[in-house]
This record gives C-alpha cells, structure tokens and sequence, in this order.
C-alpha cells in the first residue's frame, strides 16, 4: 500500500489506530493541482473573484489565475490533525496590531517556547521590543501571542526547532494516557516519524496495563510505511537533482520487515534497473577497452588520450555521456562495421552528439581538432592568441558536406561541440563552508566583482545544473548562502550569490549599473567556471535583494527563467518595465503588514498581470511585515523546478530607461535617443518620470523576415540565432518599416562572431551566428 505521509487519508489512518475517533467532519478543504504539477493545499474552499482564484493555508493566501489549474481535489489534510493549546502568563492582554511593518529581528525560540521579538513601524522611529509566546501547536503551524506587548502570529511549524517543538509537547501530563496518545499522534500527522516512533516505544513501556500494545502494533506499522514512503519520495528528489550514490544508499534503508510489499517490490525494481544500468554503462566501458586493444598502434597512438578522457567520463557521470555514445552502439550491434570506424562513431558522438557522429576516423580526428582549439579559444584571454586560433579552427577539415553556403557547416557543428563542452575556466577552490569565491575583472581599470558559489553534491562538470542567482537582504553573500544553501543542495542547483553592494557604502540597494553589472559579471563567469543549464537560471532577492531581484530581472529579462521576489517593492524602473513578465516568470511574497503590500503592489501591479493569464504568483502572509520567509524556499524551489527560459523566442516586447539595461535576446542596443534614460538618482520612486525606450521585434519563417520597432533607440546590434532564422535562404531585416529593406542577401557567416559572444557571456544555450550592427 503506498501511503502519502502528508494525505488526509494518513491523519485519519493515524487517528484510527491509537484512539477511537469522533465522527467525520465533513470535506472544508482542497488541493488545487495547477497544470505545471504544482500543488497548493488549502483550509478550506478557495475563492474567486472573476478569473482570480485566492488560497488561504492558514499562513498565507496565494493568489492565481483560474486558467492555470488542472483541478481542484476535496482534501481536509491542512484541517485535521492534533492541536495543543499552552498556558503562557501573558503581561499584555489586549491591544492593537500595527498597520505597518517595515523591519522585523527575531531572537531563537528557548524550550519554553518563547522568544526575543522587535519591529519598527513605518510611522516610528523607535523600535518596539517584547517577548513572544507560542500559545497553540498544529501539526503545520503554530500560534504565538505578545508577553509584554500586543502581538497575534503564526509561523509554520518547520520554523521552530524540533528540540523547542519536543520540549513544549512534553509539557503535557505525562501520566495522562490520552494526552500521551494525542502527542504520537501528533507526530504523525506532523510526519515526524523517527520521533513517533520513539514517542510510542515509551507510552509501551510505561502504561503496560492497558490495551495500548494491540492498538500501537498498528500505528507502529503506519509509521514505518509513511516513514518509508517519505524515503522513497526523497529517492526521486535526488535522482532529479542528479545525485545517483544519494539515491542508491536511500535505497539500500528499505530493510524494515514492516514496510509495506508494495513499497518493497517498487524499490527492488529501481535497484534492479538500476544494477541494469550500471552493468549496461560498464559493459560501454569494457567494448571501449576491447576495441582499443584491436587499433593498430599508429591509430592507437593518435587516439589513447582521448580515449581515456571518454573512459574517465564513463566512470565518473556516466548518466551524462551515454547518450553521446548511441551511434556507435547501434552501429555495433548491425551489421559488419570495421573497428576504425566503430572507433570514429564512438569518438565523434562524444563531441558533437550521437546524431552528427561520423564512421570516418579522419572526420572524428577533425572534430576533435576543432573542440580543443574551440575550448581553448573560450578560456585565452588573450587577443593574439585568439586570432591565431581562428586561424587553425578555419584550417581544420570540418567533415560533411557544404550546403551551399559557405561557413554554415562549421557553425553548425560548432553549436553542437560548445554545448556539450565541460567548462573552459577553472573553478574556484572552496574555502571551508564559505563555498567557492571568485574574483571578476571585466578590464584592467575595473573593480574585480566577488561572488560566492556553492555546488550541490555530486556534482560533476559533464552534467548540466540548474543555478539560482541570491541577491542578499543587506547583510552580505554568505548570509544568502546560509539560508538557500540547504534546499538548493538537495534539489541539485549551483548557488551564486553575488556581492552586489559598493565597498563603504549602506546595504541599500541604489538601482545604479555598478550593481547590476557586480551581477552580471558574477553570471557570466560562473556559466564559464560551472556546469551550468543557462535556460534554467533563476533569480531570487530579500528585502533589499528583493529590491534588486525585480528590478535588475526586468532589465535582463532574457537571462532568467523566473524571479523569486521576496519583500521587495517595485520601485523606479520596475513599474515601467512590467510588461517584461509576459516572458518572465514572477512568485512575489509579501506580508500583508509590509506598507502598500495589498493596495499598491497587488492591487495596482501584480493583480493586472495575473489577470492577463501571465505566469505570475503572489503570496501574502498574515500578520508578517517586510522579511525574509525562510520557510517557503522549499515552495520556492517546487516552482523553479517547473520551468525553463525559451533562449531565442520568435517575437517579443522590450521596454528600456536606463543605459545598463541594453540586451535582449541577442538585440543590443548601442544608442539611446535623448531622454530616453534616466540616471538612478533622478528617477521618481514610482518611474513617473521615465520615457523608456521601446524595442519591438518578430520575425517570419514564410519569408526569412526580422522586423524591428525601435523608438528612443539610435544604434542596435543585431544578433541572430539559427533557430530564429534560415541561414542557408536569404535574410531580410526591416526597421521600422521602411520603405527600404534595411538588410536583405545571403548573411556571411564566420566562426568568430559566434565565438566571441560565447567568450564573453557564457551561454552556451542562447548561441548567436550573425550580427549586424544598425544606426
């Protein structure tokens, strides 16, 4: 039987086999299972207004379109479950909550129960200081009041210590037999099942009169099949974050006689296709081996270090590289095919994909040829030597034939080699817990940028990961760290967090190019460093990084493949540049004491994008003010786990204000007409004084047509991409619909455009043929 720990179904299993229970209340609840995957549960029915559906889980309300959910399941999960109300003396008994919340410090819950507490109002310069109290303990949240000042609050459970939440459960009467059931219960619900279990071990031992061991015999076995189910949901999170010896030493626990055949039976056969697996990759490795013991020694020669660079992936990810090998293998399991020409499909598919690989050895050596010296182009600094390698890459006897336009096969090629690439800059060394700190320097005269990474486990550079871009609250990078770190190990993303802020100045965020190039820069060269997938890099900011996070998304639009927005206000350029998001993923998370939080941001700003059926969330926490929410990062996650950045898409709008804001999607702009951009300092707070430039792009496939809308805009570089137009039919490009073409023929095309960009930006998924430079 395979049993959701967190289920209705689970409480109510739970209840049954430790007491008798009260008759069924009816279904208040639901589960809202939204189209991508993602599931919200909810306190009771959620409620529209027109198209806008609001959730309320008892912590917050989340707010989405209808047109975004699959269906809506009856599910009193967040309803049910064991609650306890604690007596804690309070000094101040009734009182006002503030309207406005604009900071919030909070010291550690103590094993009373009890913490440290002080906000600052919007209309108060002096801070207000108390003692906060946890009154009532759910299995998902917990009630807190003021002890010596005014206060109603709940947090979710997962923000309290286990040892805090023990210690106040144990206050209850320990002689009390149903008081003692009701905790195990608890812990059940609450899916804290190594505690339950130990919890129950001691009600045993300590009332061995009553009827308690036939009733625990089946809550015991409740327990060990939820527990092992929660195993066995962690097993494919994992396997997802690419983290195989995670997953199979999570396989290996499954031992316990009590857990459920069906479980059993599931996880022997993952071990088993497992073990399939890995004797097919060895079996790879081993054919590799015997065909090199049968090339003659001049071919073994030329071929033995590459051969053992495909040996060493093959034992180290081979989840990454088997794929490449397909031609071969399909090749060897036919008909008669000479061991040279096994060797070139094997050799070729490494570098270019199973598709493009070739059964000539001379067109494999190329190929090769041409990956090392496009591998050392990316990484040289500098210019002579670049030149120089130009000159070698267009020497090279590039296999297959032409296509009647001269270059097009070199490139082609070329944007199958980069991809598959491990990085061509070397990572940094880690130094201690801090993660990996590098240094950028853009050019001799510039400031060297610091940014911190930390990779998740397993990691390998033949692997692709997802990455999140944190942005600090005020407090530096590795307090970003320190909060995403956690989550973002164990679903398998690369953290960068970079220090964005001027060296001696305040924390806050000042909308100025110096920030936003601190994180451009730091983007850039982790790409280079790290194993990056550059169509699934989110961005996420706190507080003042939550400032930064909307504003610097919108004006890079074409970097990210979300924003996570958290306490931040959209402020100067962002309010101008919202019309971004009909591309751009957006969660924003306000506490409904944040100032403005539900009149201005929702109301004015995120509610209409919401309403145009954009990809755009808000959540809003009761009683919370401007803070970080550390508890919704794994939520945080669920949504970044669904979605991806389409790098070349066929048509899109962009708006820009400010001169560091100048690329999207391969259009760079050169040249703003006059007051069209407006420095920082002298933007309004709401961009009310802003005359954004405008830039309008789509393109035709029928006719091989860009056509660009440009207004404030004097100077564009164009770059084109092969999946946005034809390279072997002639192009056309109009501006602003002149009565003239403004560029129509046959684009020449070189290896040197496509190589620089990737030398300097890294983005081996958004690759670039032809540019042209207009105005």
């Amino acid at each position: 039987m395979n049993v959701d720990p967190r289920s209705g179904w689970a409480l109510r299993f739970a209840a049954l086999v430790l007491a008798a229970t009260t008759p069924g209340s009816p279904i208040l609840a639901d589960s809202v299972i939204m189209k991508n995957g993602m599931t919200f549960r909810t306190v009771g029915p959620p409620d529209k207004d027109g198209t806008l559906v609001f959730l309320w889980d008892g912590l917050k309300k989340t707010v989405i379109r209808d047109s975004k959910i699959e269906r809506v399941v009856p599910d009193n999960t967040l309803r049910t479950g064991e609650k306890f109300q604690l007596v804690q003396p309070l000094i101040v008994h009734a009182g006002i909550m503030p309207k406005e919340v604009i900071s919030v410090e909070a010291g550690p819950w103590n094993e009373k129960g009890r913490r440290q507490f002080r906000y600052a109002g919007s209309k108060s310069n002096r801070p207000i200081a108390m003692e906060q109290a946890i009154n009532e303990i759910g299995p998902y949240l917990v009630r807190y009041r003021g002890v010596d000042g005014f206060w109603h609050g709940e947090l979710a459970v997962s923000q309290v210590p286990r040892p805090v939440m023990m210690s106040l459960l144990h206050r209850v009467e320990q002689k009390n037999q149903d008081e003692r059931e009701r905790v195990v219960r608890y812990l059940m619900g609450a899916g804290w099942y190594p505690e339950a279990r130990e919890e129950l071990d001691r009600l045993i031992k300590e009332f061995p009169a009553s009827d308690l061991s036939e009733r625990a015999a089946s809550a015991r076995t409740f327990i060990v099949q939820a527990e092992a189910t929660q195993r066995r949901a962690e097993v494919d999170v994992r396997r997802r974050a690419q983290q195989p010896e995670a997953a199979s030493a999570l396989l290996k626990t499954f031992t316990d006689k009590e857990i459920g055949t069906e479980i059993q039976v599931e996880v022997r056969d993952v071990i088993r296709r497992d073990d399939d697996q890995r004797a097919a990759d060895a079996e790879v490795d081993n054919d590799l081996r015997k065909l090199e013991l049968k090339l003659s020694p001049k071919v073994h020669g030329e071929w033995k270090a590459r051969i053992a660079e495909v040996h060493k992936a093959l034992d180290e990810a081979p989840d990454a590289v088997r794929g490449r090998l397909a031609a071969w293998r399909k090749a060897r399991s036919g008909a008669a095919i000479s061991d040279d020409a096994q060797l070139a499909l094997a050799m070729s598919g490494y570098v270019v994909g199973h598709e493009a690989a070739v059964s000539e050895l001379d067109a494999a050596d190329a190929l090769w040829k041409a990956r090392d010296l496009i591998a050392t182009y990316l990484g040289d600094g500098e210019d002579a030597s670049r030149e120089e390698i130009l000159a070698q890459l267009n020497d090279v006897a590039w296999p297959g034939g032409e296509t009647g336009v001269p270059g097009y096969h070199q490139l082609e090629l070329a944007s199958l080699i980069v991809p598959l690439l491990p990085p061509t800059l070397p990572k940094g060394e880690a130094e201690g817990d801090k993660g990996r700190i590098h240094n950028v320097v853009e050019a001799a005269d510039s400031e060297p940028t610091e940014y911190y990474v930390k990779l998740p486990p397993e990691y390998h550079p033949l692997r692709s990961y997802p990455a999140l871009v944190v942005l600090h609250s005020g407090r530096g990078p590795q307090s970003a760290l320190e909060q995403w770190e956690a989550e973002a190990a164990r679903r398998g993303y690369i953290l960068i967090a970079p220090a964005y802020n001027v060296a001696g100045q305040s924390p806050e965020y000042r909308y100025s190019a110096s920030e936003h190039a601190a994180v451009e820069l730091a983007l850039r060269d982790a790409r280079k460093r790290y194993a990056v997938d550059s169509d699934r890099i989110f961005l996420a900011g706190q507080l003042q990084g939550g400032n930064m996070a909307w504003d610097f998304g919108l004006g890079h639009p074409d970097l990210f493949a979300g924003l996570v927005v958290v306490s931040g206000f959209p402020a100067k350029y962002v309010p101008r540049y919202l019309s971004q998001h009909e591309r751009l993923p957006l969660i924003c998370v306000l506490g409904d004491l944040a100032p403005a939080s539900n009149e201005v941001v929702f109301a004015n700003y995120v509610k209409p994008m919401i309403l145009k059926t954009w990809d755009v969330t808000y959540m809003e926490f009761h009683h919370r003010g401007l803070e970080e929410f550390p508890e919704e990062i794994p939520t945080f996650f669920d949504w970044m786990d669904r979605r991806r950045r389409d790098p070349v898409p066929k048509a899109f709008d962009a708006v820009s204000a400010r001169t560091c804001d100048d690329r999207r999607y391969g259009m760079v702009i050169r040249g703003f007409a006059e007051g069209r951009t407006t420095a920082p300092e002298a933007a309004e707070v709401l961009g009310q004084n802003l005359r954004p430039a405008t830039l309008k792009m789509k393109t035709s496939s029928i006719s091989n047509l860009v056509d660009l809308q440009l207004d404030g805009i004097t100077q564009v570089d164009i770059w084109l991409s092969p999946k946005l137009v034809d390279f072997k039919r002639k192009l056309e490009i109009r501006i602003n619909r002149g009565r003239k073409s403004f560029y129509k023929g046959q684009p020449t095309l070189e290896l040197k455009p496509m190589l620089e960009d990737l030398r300097v930006r890294g983005d081996r998924q958004q690759i670039y043929w032809f540019k042209i430079a207009a105005g």
